[in-house]
Parts: structure tokens; sequence; C-alpha cells
């Protein structure tokens, strides 16, 4: 190997995300190709140091010490690579504030009040997407993101948006056959498979921690909850900022007038803390923490 060369760039690649993984089906996830193909990858770029990158045990990766001092430089190089792609980006094309957020609050809560930053700000684009992976702004091509947890993420920026009250929803009709807690035992309870705990929360906050229900169905999302809720297949367990403009237009009427605020264990919105803000990403910050505190 000729000291000035360079590695192969995708075996390079393969080995960030794989070393910051620990885990090759997971960096094939990522990547979108065979935990093989990773293997592979990373032999390749062994064979060409002419170390060895991790100490492989039973289904267990780590990282040798050769492997950590490199993993190290390749992630500062391609960090630096990326960052550098995305200000010739910007000043090659019109830059749209890139947004992450889940699809059920785009909709309901954040969509609704786009309006106002509109007509605040007509020369600045926003470009919504909504996931509900947990973003990874090294590697994708995000702004800033909304996001659910507990505010408590090394190197990002995370400011508290609004509440996340939990409360159960269902149909005007369904809910006339419900009067006590145990009136639920008699009927389906519709989960949200990213949240699958809430409520398990929302009836251990009432005492309730063995509850067996009639039979329960689960969605990917809250809206797909609301939805399911609204045509009276079963109660939903709801974030109460979010299903608020159902339950204004009557869709949806609260089951029980029991709620549980779940703390610092919210929406926030998350920037990372390695990027200078931009002004449009600055504007859009003020004006979003603002309606935040309006909507309470």
């Amino acid at each position: 190997m000729a000291t000035s060369s360079l590695p192969p760039l995708n075996s390079l690649r393969v080995f960030e995300i794989t070393a910051k993984q620990m885990n090759m089906q997971q960096a094939a996830a990522i990547l979108h190709v065979t935990p093989a193909a990773v293997s592979k990858q990373i032999q390749l770029l062994e064979q060409y140091l002419g170390t060895p990158l991790f100490a492989r045990s039973h289904r267990r990766l780590q990282l040798t010490p050769a492997g950590e001092k490199y993993y190290a430089h390749v992630s500062t190089a391609l960090n630096s690579i990326r960052h550098a792609t995305r200000e010739a980006s910007q000043q090659a094309e019109s830059k749209a504030l890139k947004i992450r957020a889940y699809t059920t609050f785009a909709m309901y809560w954040l969509i609704p009040r786009l309006t106002s930053f509109h007509s605040l700000f007509p020369d600045i684009n926003i470009e919504l997407t909504t996931s509900l992976r947990w973003v990874d702004f090294d590697t994708e091509n995000v702004d800033a993101a909304i996001r659910l947890g507990d505010g408590n993420w090394p190197g990002l920026i995370a400011l508290p948006l609004i509440p996340n009250i939990l409360t159960a929803v269902c149909s005007p009709a369904l809910s006339k056959t419900l009067h006590t807690l145990d009136d639920l035992k008699k009927t389906t309870l519709l989960h949200t498979l990213a949240r699958s705990d809430d409520w398990q929360h929302w009836l251990a906050s009432q005492g309730k921690k063995d509850f067996d229900a009639f039979h329960h169905r689960s969605y990917e999302s809250s809206v797909l909850v609301y939805q399911a809720a609204m045509r009276g297949q079963g109660v939903g367990i709801a974030q109460k900022a979010l299903v608020l403009p159902l339950i204004e237009r009557g869709d949806l009427v609260y089951a029980f007038p029991h709620e549980l605020d779940m703390k610092s264990y919210t929406y926030y919105f998350v920037m990372p803390g390695n990027r200078p803000i931009s002004p449009d990403l600055q504007a859009f910050h003020d004006w979003l923490i603002n309606r935040a505190e309006v909507s309470g």
C-alpha cells in the first residue's frame, strides 16, 4: 500500500456506519445492502490497512484499539466532507429549510399553523418531511427536526415545544357505552406502535396495572389510531394537543376525563449543536417556539 493513497471510499463509509452502530445487521439496513456485503467491505478495508479494525466474538462487535483510532479520524473527515458538500450545494441552489417531523404532528399541529409563518416570512421555503425514524444529522440532509423523547440527546440542541398529555378518545357513539374504566375490558384498545406503552402508562396512573382488555389493535402512527377510533373500531390512546382538532370538530370525544401529563417526555425542536444556525432557521425556530407557547 502506498502511504499517499486513499483506501476504498465505499469501504470507509461502510466502516463508519458499522462502527457507529456496532452491529452489521443494523449497518446493512441503513445502507440497504446485505450483512454479507457489509462484512466484505470491512474485510477489504482491513486487508488494505493490514490490521484488524473489529474484534468479533459470537454476535458482538468491538473496535480494536487501531479501529477506535481510525474511526475517530474517519468520522471527522467524512463529517467535514458532508458539511462542505452541504455548504456548496446551498450556494449552488435556492436553500429550503429542511424540517423533519412525525406525520401526526405535522398534520394536526404544525401544518395548520404554517400559514402564519408563510405570511410572516414569504421568502423562506419550508421542505417538510415525515418519518418515525430518529434523524441522523451527520448523514441526512435535514436542518432541524421535531422529535419525541426526554430531550437528553448529547450533541443536539433540544427545546421543548408542547406538553405530551395522554388521553383516551373514541367516537361519540362508542362513548355512550363507556361509564367506568372496567368498560374498557369489553372493547378494543387502539395502540400506536411508536408509543406502545402509552395505554399502560395511562391505565397505571389510575391504578389499573394488570388490565386485560377484550382486544388490542396496533397501528404505525397516531393518525391511523385516530382514524380507526373515529369509525368506532375501538378506544384510542391519544396525545391531547394533536387530537384536539378532531375533538373540536366532533369527530372524536374524550372517553374519560382522566389525563396523564408525561412531563419531560414530550416533543422537542431539535437542531445539531455543531452547525451554525442560519438566519432562516433562526426565524423558524423563534416562530415555532412562539406558536408552542401560545398553544400552551
